[in-house]
């Protein structure tokens, strides 16, 4: 039987000749691996919608800008006062750190007679880097000696100044700024900071009304009040007094509400009116916080009006350089980064009852409070001591550095020479690996890195030993 006509055709196997067929047929290109193109009218339709929204974002963002400028030198213009002081200073917020003196002031138009009394005194030290800030209270009841009178109590600092501008400071001095530039040459002489390498740089003055107007221009402020409290002989404007009552936990307050709250003292003490007065300043910054950066900017207006007649201050708003340095620290700063210092009486002051009640603190108690006030919050928990060694052989070096650090807020204890003089880079140890915040800011003050554990033959008792090297001397 023949096999080939019993094969199924398609099954046969191919010839050459129809493989030949199908080598000469072309070839299939591959596949292409980029992306399909978009028509180019497409994109010439896109970018100009694109560049216009980029454009509309500018044009509000320097539109914003503008105005915040504006109003701030709307401000600038009503508030702004020349520093009296005699080598008043033109430091820079920032090239460093900054100490602004608030005074909360008690004016009384309708009775002359009994003048202008500092009610408030407050310290607002403000960081370098803009990250933190304190807040350091002084009773008015401290006894000081103040220029001109001698010794007395704080809050007369003020009144004096005021009633005697012209003769402490010269021609055309106005009441207040003689009463605020006796006020801050008075306390520097009092925490002794003429020989810490620190000063007043910066005055605000505030009088009560103006602080009730701030506040209700921020549409009110959450406080969180701590406990019952009870004044039976609150002072009204008209020398009156009244009952007032605040009960405790969280409650939104308008002006008049947390100004009463922060002046306040019959219930309790004047210690615990500093603690209500820095609170509320912590309030009224969360409330600004809150806002962001457009919030902020609508609110200037509102400010303005409060601030007018309310507000004088030293400080140069008008300036760009200070302007950036509030805006950097308004933008950043978390009201957690707020450290509250106050004189209490675990500072153990001398109480004069001679008729006319003082309160003496001590100058380790001046020298403690100035101390904690420099110090950022969180490390102070950590009550770090520091010591400093000289690696160089530069003699005097670890000396210098170590007062420097003193004034800064650092607890310094003595100095002395490192196992070796041939230091090139400066090292800061955390001894125990403990005090991670001070050792921080240790590095960062000396443009130096951070090592855990102790350094090689060196037996020290600080928490954090400095080994100073040739980068600081030289520098």
């Amino acid at each position: 039987m023949n096999n080939d006509k019993q094969t199924d055709p398609k099954q046969r196997a191919y010839t050459g000749e129809t493989i030949a067929m199908r080598q000469e047929r072309r070839p299939t290109p591959p596949p292409s691996t980029s992306l399909p193109q978009r028509p180019s009218h497409t994109r010439r339709r896109i970018w100009p919608k694109i560049r216009l929204a980029l454009i509309v974002m500018l044009v509000f963002f320097l539109l914003g800008v503008i105005f915040a400028y504006i109003q701030v030198l709307g401000i600038a213009s009503h508030v702004g006062v020349q520093d009296v002081r005699p080598n008043a200073p033109i430091s820079s917020p920032l090239l460093g750190s900054a100490n602004v003196l608030v005074i909360g002031v008690d004016e009384r138009p309708d009775h002359p007679e009994e003048g202008v009394r500092s009610d408030t005194m407050i310290i607002a030290h403000l960081d370098s880097g803009g990250r933190w800030t304190s807040l350091l209270s002084i009773p008015r009841d401290t006894l000081v000696e103040v220029p001109d009178i001698g010794f007395t109590k704080l809050n007369v600092a003020y009144g004096h100044g005021y009633t005697n501008a012209e003769t402490l400071y010269g021609i055309d001095t106005t009441p207040h700024q003689g009463g605020m530039a006796l006020t801050a040459q008075t306390i520097e002489q009092f925490l002794g900071w003429p020989t810490r390498g620190q000063r007043i740089d910066y005055v605000m003055q505030v009088n009560f009304d103006g602080f009730a107007q701030i506040i209700d221009a921020l549409g009110g402020v959450t406080i969180d009040v701590p406990e019952r409290i009870i004044d039976d002989a609150y002072p009204n404007p008209d020398f009156s007094t009244r009952r007032v009552e605040f009960q405790p936990g969280p409650q939104i307050m308008d002006g008049e509400t947390a100004l009463v709250y922060a002046r306040t003292r019959h219930g309790d003490s004047d210690f615990a009116r500093n603690a209500r007065q820095q609170q509320v300043i912590r309030a009224i910054v969360t409330e600004f916080q809150q806002r962001g950066p457009v919030g902020q900017v609508m609110t200037l207006p509102n400010l303005r009006e409060g601030l007018d007649d309310a507000v004088a201050t030293t400080m140069p708003l008008g300036r760009i350089d200070v302007l950036l340095a509030l805006a950097w620290v308004g933008s950043g700063l978390n009201p957690d980064d707020i450290g509250q210092v106050r004189f209490t009486p675990e500072l153990d002051p001398q109480v004069v009852e001679d008729g006319n009640f003082s309160l003496i603190w001590s100058e380790d108690g001046k020298r403690a409070a100035t101390d904690a006030m420099l110090t950022p919050p969180g490390e102070a928990s950590e009550r770090a001591t520091v010591q400093v060694l000289n690696g160089t052989g530069v003699n005097g070096l670890a000396g210098q550095i170590s007062g420097d650090l003193e004034s800064d807020g650092f607890t310094i204890i003595p100095a002395t020479d490192a196992p070796t003089t041939d230091v090139q880079q400066t090292l800061v140890y955390d001894v125990n690996g403990n005090k991670p915040r001070t050792s921080r800011r240790l590095a960062d003050t000396l443009n130096a890195d951070v090592r855990q554990g102790p350094p090689e033959g060196v037996a020290s008792t600080a928490d954090i030993v400095v080994i100073l090297g040739f980068d600081v001397a030289d520098g």
